[in-house]
C-alpha cells in the first residue's frame, strides 16, 4: 500500500501535478485517489522515518527570466525538489501581484534536454556564430544601460515621495507608483544577473560544440543558452505531448 500510494503510480508529481512524458501508470488518478481516501497515508515501515526532506537544491538551466508560461506569458519557476519528486519548471499560481495562470508545467529533464538540442542545432546553421560579437556587444550595452537604470532607483523613489508630500499624488497613484517601481527594480535586477552571465561567453577556440555542451558547467551552458535565446514559452502538454520540442515556443536573439 505504501508503494501504490506513491502519487508516481498514478502518473503524478508529489504536489499532485501530472508529469509530463509519463506515458503508463500503474493506476489512474481516480484510483489513486479512492485509494488515498480509504487508506490515507501508510505507516512508516522503518521506525523514525518521516515525511520526505528537501533535496539539495536544483540548478535549473533556463529559470531566472529565460523560461516563460506559453499561455499567460509569465515567467516559469523551478519547483522545489522534494523526495521523489522530479525537478520541473511551472508557471506559479495567481497571486493579487503575480497576473500567472498557474497552468503550465514541464519537467526539467524533458525541457533542459530538448532546449539544449535546439541551441546546438540553431548554432550550427552557417554564419550564426559570426553574429554572436555582436549580440555579445549589443548585451553589453544593455548591461551598462540597465546598471545605470538601478543605480538610479533611489531617487525615483525620493521623487515619488516628494510629489506625495506635495500633495500632488493621492495616496492611492503614490503606492501604485511605488508598487510599480519596486517591481521593475526586481525585474531590472533579475535581467542584469541574467544578462552577466553572458559576458564571458567564448566559442572561439570551441570546434565540436556538442562535446563542449554535454561537458561544461550548468552555468557555462547557462551562459550559452542566454546569449542565443532571447526567451523560451513553454507551451501546454496539449502541444506535442510525445515530443518536448512542439511545446518549445523560442524566441531567438540570431534571427531577430
Amino acid at each position: 500500500m505504501r508503494t501504490l500510494l506513491n502519487p508516481r503510480m498514478a502518473g503524478l508529481d508529489e504536489d499532485g501535478n501530472p508529469i509530463d512524458g509519463h506515458e503508463e501508470a500503474v493506476l489512474t488518478v481516480d484510483e489513486r485517489n479512492r485509494l488515498h481516501a480509504k487508506y490515507g497515508a501508510p505507516e512508516s515501515a522503518e521506525e523514525g522515518d518521516g515525511p520526505a526532506l528537501p533535496r539539495e537544491a536544483y540548478d535549473y538551466l533556463a529559470t531566472g527570466g529565460l523560461s516563460a508560461c506559453g499561455g499567460c506569458q509569465h515567467t516559469m519557476v523551478g519547483a522545489r525538489v522534494t523526495g521523489e519528486g522530479a525537478p520541473s519548471y511551472r508557471c506559479p499560481s495567481p497571486t493579487d501581484s503575480a497576473q500567472s495562470c498557474g497552468r503550465v508545467r514541464m519537467t526539467a529533464e524533458l525541457l533542459e534536454t530538448a532546449l539544449g538540442e535546439e541551441v546546438l542545432a540553431e548554432l550550427m546553421r552557417p554564419g550564426v556564430r559570426d553574429q554572436l560579437g555582436q549580440i555579445q556587444q549589443d548585451i553589453r550595452d544593455e548591461v551598462a544601460r540597465l546598471r545605470v537604470h538601478i543605480q538610479g532607483a533611489n531617487q525615483r523613489f525620493t521623487e515619488l515621495g516628494d510629489l506625495h508630500g506635495r500633495g500632488l499624488l493621492v495616496k492611492a497613484a503614490f503606492l501604485a507608483a511605488q508598487k510599480a517601481t519596486k517591481q521593475d527594480l526586481k525585474d531590472s535586477r533579475s535581467r542584469l544577473r541574467l544578462l552577466e552571465q553572458i559576458e564571458g561567453v567564448d566559442l572561439g577556440h570551441v570546434e565540436d560544440l556538442v562535446a563542449w555542451w554535454n561537458n561544461a558547467p550548468q552555468a557555462s551552458r547557462r551562459a550559452l543558452v542566454a546569449l542565443v535565446v532571447e526567451r523560451v514559452y513553454v507551451l501546454p502538454s496539449g502541444h506535442g505531448p510525445h515530443d518536448p520540442h512542439e511545446r518549445l515556443n523560442i524566441v531567438w536573439r540570431t534571427k531577430n
